[in-house]
């Protein structure tokens, strides 16, 4: 674990140029620090100064020359976000103020805080659990208004509450299991087999239908990958470009221009999508477009939905129909471009692969809003219906609910296999100590660690 007595610095606002950049100190010398460096008309400590108080001055260098002009937030422990001691100072955005200040806070005694150290402070100190403090990048890095609704409701602890109670319930249950295992000359109330595999039976169903709304979760928090495939001058740089109504992709009328892949996030109706412009599918002899070529099928073999775009105006290829036998039986559409165009062929001849057919014009972009209703479709069709009702969305969690429903498993078939109910016992507290490790319970330090790690700096 990291070092929890020291007071730890860092900035909290990205770098660059801004009209704030925020430093924040966290420590029980935050306001020795401040006090150092910070100049205004009152001459009190900040120590002794109000509690949630904004104090307006100036930061100074060691030889009294005023580096920028300030305020500091005071927020003293525990009723701040680590439960420590914080001082946040506002200055301009630019980056030699913010550079100079953080050095100034760094000499006085603070030091650079680890990636994800303010947050870590705050699960350490009790204010959070674990599973809040992983809620916190969600929120920071939500892909949709939906996402964000998800990371903020496990954020007040939606999750941290359901799992206390079913660890409530299987404290509970492990208890006066081995109360009757341990001391059976006692006169307790016994419990009978069939309560015991009925209560199991119960929390197994609580954990499937928390598995069963995981991947609608997941799709909130992660975001749903859209590929766009066909071959080349169909026409899917262009396909791309008009859903974010911006030139992104390069579009020329030589075959090959996408030679690698290009991820861009648009929202529809809530839900985030991840398009991906592949490079157009061909046999060549072009190095690099061989390259381009397969990350083209690798992201349709990982995507949710597949886009495979066909250029209407020129005869079906013989790598037209590669593609769209390789989207057979995905979730995939069939977009037919440059419908501002003769058509060169008829649509029943894509009939056979049993994927609906839309045609739009990349160009001009008429058909877009039934294109973007039918990728909808297909997304909803995946279970995001239930996203606002999911409560695993973090990977970590999900296979820590999924470890937990099998050794419940394991336990109801030792009992119904007939062997003694203490035999029982060690499947479900592991599935106790699985659940703990959600909230950070029983947690080791060392994913304590690597979970923080992935934080931004600064947080």
């Amino acid at each position: 674990m990291y070092d929890t007595t020291d007071t730890i610095a860092a900035i909290a606002t990205p770098l660059g140029e801004s009209g704030i950049g925020v430093i924040r100190i966290s420590g029980s010398k935050a306001y020795d620090v401040g006090d150092a460096i910070f100049q205004s008309k009152s001459s009190l400590p900040l120590a002794q100064r109000r509690d949630r108080s904004i104090q307006y001055g100036l930061i100074v260098d060691d030889d009294g020359k005023a580096v920028d002009e300030v305020i500091l937030l005071i927020m003293k422990g525990p009723r701040s976000y680590t439960a420590e001691d914080v001082l946040e100072i506002q200055c301009h955005g630019g980056r030699q103020s913010l550079s100079e200040i953080l050095g100034l806070v760094l000499r006085h005694g603070a030091r650079l805080a680890n990636p994800g150290e303010f947050t870590q402070r705050a699960f350490v100190n009790g204010r959070i659990d674990l599973a809040q403090a992983e809620a916190v990048m969600d929120v920071i890095q939500a892909k949709s208004a939906q996402g964000l609704t998800s990371a903020v409701s496990q954020l007040e602890g939606r999750l941290s509450r359901v799992v206390g109670d079913m660890r409530l319930h299987l404290t509970d249950f492990i208890t006066r299991l081995e109360v009757t295992v341990d001391y059976p000359e006692e006169d307790l109330e016994e419990i009978e087999v069939p309560d015991i595999a009925g209560a199991i039976r119960d929390m197994e169903r609580r954990l499937d239908d928390m598995l069963a709304e995981s991947k609608s979760g997941r799709m909130m928090r992660d975001g749903v990958m859209a590929a766009i495939a066909g071959t080349p001058n169909a026409g899917k740089s262009s396909l791309l470009n008009r859903f974010l109504e911006t030139e992104r992709a390069i579009v020329t009328d030589v075959p090959g221009t996408t030679r690698d892949v290009i991820e861009e996030w648009i929202s529809i109706q809530g839900v985030p999508i991840c398009l991906v412009d592949t490079a157009g599918i061909r046999s060549t002899d072009d190095t690099v477009e061989q390259i381009g070529v397969r990350r083209a099928k690798e992201y349709m073999d990982r995507a949710d939905i597949i886009l495979v775009v066909v250029d209407q105006s020129r005869p079906l290829q013989e790598e037209d129909r590669q593609i769209l036998e390789t989207a057979k039986g995905r979730q995939a559409l069939i977009v037919l471009n440059k419908e501002d165009l003769q058509p060169a062929f008829k649509t029943e001849e894509l009939q056979s692969y049993g994927l609906p057919i839309l045609s739009i014009s990349a160009s001009t972009g008429a058909g877009m809003g039934a294109l973007k209703d039918a990728m909808l479709s297909l997304a909803l069709k995946q279970g995001l219906t239930a996203a606002q009702s999911a409560l695993l969305a973090n990977t970590r969690h999900i296979e820590l609910v999924r470890q937990s429903r099998e050794a419940l498993q394991r336990a109801l078939d030792t009992i119904e296999a007939g062997m003694p109910v203490d035999c029982a016992i060690v499947d479900i507290r592991e599935a106790w100590e699985l659940l703990g490790s959600i909230t950070g319970d029983t947690v080791h330090d060392d994913i304590i660690e690597e979970i923080f790690s992935r934080f931004c700096l600064g947080k």
